[in-house]
């Protein structure tokens, strides 16, 4: 799968499609407009200008996202040195509607997750394409 931000300047290429696309509700992912696939980072190839920002609400912050430094899509998140692992986040939203067809969606209620325990859903999951739409 590839895509890119707005204006192209940032370009991602995945592996494999990602088993499910989470649409998240917290303060971060509600106003960078996240929707997102999760990978080992050795799966994903991102490649052009990205500018990051980390959490502030968040201490110690251990998330840092990336934008593209022309535009300011949303493309990914990387972990910190706070969070050990070799996750990624990719902005599902960059790719075509029609290449996300089928992939499970689900509705997390972040604004009221502590990190404590999984988080809640708004309601089911539902297919892309079919129950939600990007």
């Amino acid at each position: 799968m590839k895509a890119a931000c707005q204006c192209g300047a940032v370009s991602i290429e995945l592996a494999h499609k990602p088993e499910y696309v989470n649409f998240c509700d917290c303060s971060l992912c509600a106003k960078c407009g996240g929707a997102w696939g999760y990978f080992d980072i050795k799966e994903v190839s991102v490649s052009g200008p990205t500018r990051s920002y980390r959490r502030a609400d968040m201490d110690p912050a251990c998330i840092e996202l990336h934008f593209c430094s022309t535009c300011g899509a949303t493309t990914h998140w990387l972990l910190t040195e706070h969070s050990p692992g070799d996750r990624i986040g990719v902005n599902m939203r960059l790719f075509e509607p029609a290449e996300l067809a089928g992939i499970e969606g689900r509705m997390l209620d972040g604004r009221n997750w502590t990190g404590a325990a999984p988080p809640d859903h708004h309601r089911p999951a539902g297919l892309i394409g079919k129950d939600i739409f990007i």
